[in-house]
């Protein structure tokens, strides 16, 4: 019988799979689904800093939201899922679970982000997750501000509690393998790779913009991980694309501590943790591998790094493997 169990920031889980936030774990009944079909962990749905600043009834001038998007917030249109009731969710989900819940907040500025996490951490969340997203669209904006941008949510949250915090970067940043190293030094627990938040489209019957859901890229994750892993002094978990136990076994390959699961399982139910975790152990079995340690980065940019003298940098090495691959085609 082989052993599943992985660390993922701190936290023991049972299995690498978690399910990543999303309406999966937006409620009591949600979440105990979750913990029964054979989940390791969950991520709640992330809680808006807008929903707070509509909850407490912050000055007008001091919210930075479209006065449209703030009528449509007071009149409810995001309040069911509020701060209390999240709070009141984790709570109630401690005493009924044993699953570690991991908190995700989603904020626009970064003056409340520290006041969210210690309102979660003071529910009872076991970890936190912060996913920061924005778009690096300004022309006169350089890099260095984006980063500090990252950095600066994540120390002050560092300040505020003492659980667990992870940081769930987009693919749209600067340089990954910088920021990700700086993170990591200013006490980032893990990251995740990555949101795949909203992607643009047009109608181009009514000529008008409009966004859709994103697509997880299941090799873009893949190559990060596997590119970051051991050289980042933190956790690395995947997020996007995951189909089958293969692909949790090719994540674990490239370095990932954890997996999170979120469109298989609305396409599939939560239940399709069964499958993965059959695939994961039916490899595991014909590879002889006793636990996920005895494998985990074994495929990872750093220890091929040091299988192979004189490889150079990353870049490097996938130049070369680009040329292994695509040099003997006509």
């Amino acid at each position: 019988m082989v052993d599943l169990k992985t660390e993922y920031m701190g936290l023991e889980l049972r299995n690498p799979i978690i399910v990543g936030s999303s309406g999966l774990t937006k409620s009591l009944s949600g979440i105990k689904r979750c913990e029964e079909a054979g989940v390791g962990a969950v991520v709640l749905k992330s809680i808006f800093e807008e929903q707070y600043q509509v909850e407490q009834d912050i000055p007008e001038e001091d919210i930075n939201v479209y006065p449209e998007a703030l009528d449509y917030m007071r009149r409810g249109g995001l309040l069911e899922y509020a701060p209390q009731e999240l709070t009141q969710l984790i709570e109630k989900a401690k005493k009924e679970v044993n699953i570690p819940i991991i908190a995700s907040i989603n904020c626009q500025s970064n003056k409340l982000w520290p006041s969210f996490a210690r309102q979660l951490q003071d529910a009872g969340a076991d970890g936190l997750e912060l996913n920061i997203y924005f778009l690096p669209i300004d022309l006169d904006t350089p890099s260095f501000d984006y980063e500090k941008y990252h950095l600066d949510i994540l120390e002050k949250v560092k300040k505020e509690v003492t659980i667990p915090v992870a940081v769930k970067l987009t693919i749209q940043v600067t340089a990954l393998p910088h920021l990700a190293s700086r993170l990591a030094d200013s006490g980032c627990d893990a990251l995740v790779l990555f949101n795949w938040f909203l992607v643009p489209d047009i109608d181009v019957h009514n000529l008008r913009t409009k966004s859709r859901k994103g697509i997880g890229d299941f090799h873009q994750s893949l190559r990060w991980v596997g590119l970051l892993s051991g050289r980042v002094g933190c956790d690395v978990a995947s997020s996007g694309g995951i189909q089958s136990g293969e692909d949790i076994v090719k994540q674990m390959l490239a370095g990932a501590s954890a997996v999170q699961v979120c469109t298989l399982f609305y396409q599939k139910g939560v239940e399709e943790t069964f499958h993965l975790l059959e695939g994961l152990e039916s490899w595991m079995t014909e590879q002889k591998c006793p636990d996920i340690a005895s494998f985990r980065g074994d495929l990872s940019f750093k220890k091929q790094e040091l299988s192979f003298k004189n490889l150079g940098e990353a870049e490097v090495y996938f130049r070369s493997q680009y040329l292994k691959t695509y040099a003997g085609k006509k």
